[in-house]
């Protein structure tokens, strides 16, 4: 949903599409929405993956895949206590969640992680919010989910997915935007795209959701939902800028947010006093 980085070569090749073919420039647009990029792990990142009891759960075919073996990858750490569920954003992957790992297990909970389609060591090269609020619907009804801690991206679709039925105690809600509209503009951003070719791949995308993309914006699911929330977010956030968290904070009444500085979009997770706070939350 958010473009890290797009090449002159391509930048050029969609001024080119937007000015000789505005149908076409709409449909390079959606292919780059439904996109992720590739996240690297770094080595303790990859140790603690290694760490973890993993399988693969076998998922209903994706609209992105020719192939009937979808399946989403699936972490495990610790052997009792309440189970967390850690949900990352768009372009990251379970790795991204791992300095999360020891912390929750030696506070006596059971970690449980995924890889999203298209992301990490699950398959495919594109897929889109529905599946990965699917997956978290499919963990959930295997097992309870004592809390979920989910990142940017990851938390639309925790959000989503718990409006939609599952269950879950406690939520943490790190770096995410209140409105799908500031992902849209992030998009336009990095993409250069006029707002006429931003109207037709935002039209693309809603046809492909079979659903407005703005449904998803949590900002307005959350009036009407009974969910307690921690609000996590930087306000040095490279990524999402804290006011998001402010507006969505305040159309919130069973959330409480938690500012930070200099720590970033992913700094909560290695910090040992957010760290200590997501855990007291948790916990009571």
């Amino acid at each position: 949903m958010i473009i890290t980085k797009l090449n002159t070569t391509s930048k050029l090749h969609f001024k080119f599409l937007e000015k000789f073919s505005a149908k076409n420039a709409g449909r390079k647009g959606l292919s780059l929405w439904l996109t992720p990029p590739k996240y690297n792990p770094s080595t303790s990142e990859s140790n603690i993956l290694q760490l973890a009891k993993i399988k693969r759960i076998p998922f209903k075919e994706s609209i992105y895949q020719s192939s009937i073996d979808t399946y989403y990858t699936l972490y495990g750490w610790g052997e009792e206590g309440p189970v967390v569920l850690l949900v990352h954003g768009w372009g990251g992957s379970a790795a991204q969640m791992t300095p999360l790992v020891k912390p929750l297990v030696e506070s006596g909970f059971q970690v449980l992680a995924f890889d999203a389609l298209g992301h990490g060591d699950s398959p495919g090269k594109q897929t889109d919010i529905n599946e990965t609020i699917d997956i978290i619907k499919d963990m959930s009804s295997k097992i309870e989910l004592d809390g979920i801690i989910a990142q940017s991206t990851g938390a639309i679709a925790s959000v989503m997915a718990i409006a939609d039925g599952i269950t879950s105690k406690k939520l943490v809600v790190c770096g995410a935007a209140a409105s799908v509209d500031y992902y849209l503009r992030t998009f336009s951003q990095k993409l250069q795209a006029n707002r006429q070719t931003m109207g037709r791949i935002s039209y693309y995308i809603n046809t492909q959701l079979k659903r407005n993309i703005k449904d998803f914006s949590i900002i307005n699911i959350v009036p009407s939902l009974k969910q307690s929330a921690l609000i996590i977010h930087d306000k040095n956030d490279e990524v999402v800028e804290y006011t998001e968290a402010v507006a969505l904070s305040k159309l919130w009444s069973m959330a409480r947010l938690h500012l930070t500085e200099n720590l970033g979009h992913f700094g909560a997770f290695t910090d040992m006093a957010m760290l200590k706070t997501m855990i007291d939350y948790l916990k009571f």
